[in-house]
């Protein structure tokens, strides 16, 4: 498709010419955005918003705020909450405390499967223990 102001070629993938800065119809129509005014093209009436009031390109990375509630887990400390138990305890609980609960959950459940595992070992192995002791 040809530009209406320039005649430069549009590729549909760019909201405006790359040359004069008239808006792609393709693109909006693709996509239901409206580029930014740019060069020297002057929207004509109210059918181009005002400058600043579209959303971004839905190719634009959207960096999320910092949250210290949603911040992730680390494989590390998780890796370590599951052979120490109680130091993924202690690290569960100064992450709570601190706002990380995201994190001090992920650290408290590794530490906590890793008892109960644990736990269910030693008492799996009690039973054949007794269980052995008793048929002889």
């Amino acid at each position: 498709m040809k530009c209406e102001t320039c005649g430069a070629e549009l590729s549909g993938m760019m909201p405006t010419c790359q040359f004069c800065g008239t808006p792609d119809p393709v693109y909006m129509r693709r996509y239901g955005l409206y580029p930014p005014v740019q060069g020297n093209y002057q929207p004509r009436g109210m059918d181009h918003p005002p400058r600043g009031s579209y959303p971004p390109p839905p190719y634009m990375y959207r960096r999320q705020p910092f949250d210290p509630a949603n911040e992730p887990p680390e494989v590390g400390i998780i890796i370590f909450s599951v052979l120490i138990p109680l130091a993924g305890l202690i690290y569960g609980a100064a992450s709570l405390s601190g706002g990380e609960k995201r994190a001090g959950k992920a650290y408290l459940l590794a530490a906590g499967l890793s008892l109960g595992v644990s736990l269910l070992l030693v008492l799996i192995a009690t039973l054949m223990g007794i269980f052995a002791a008793s048929q002889r």
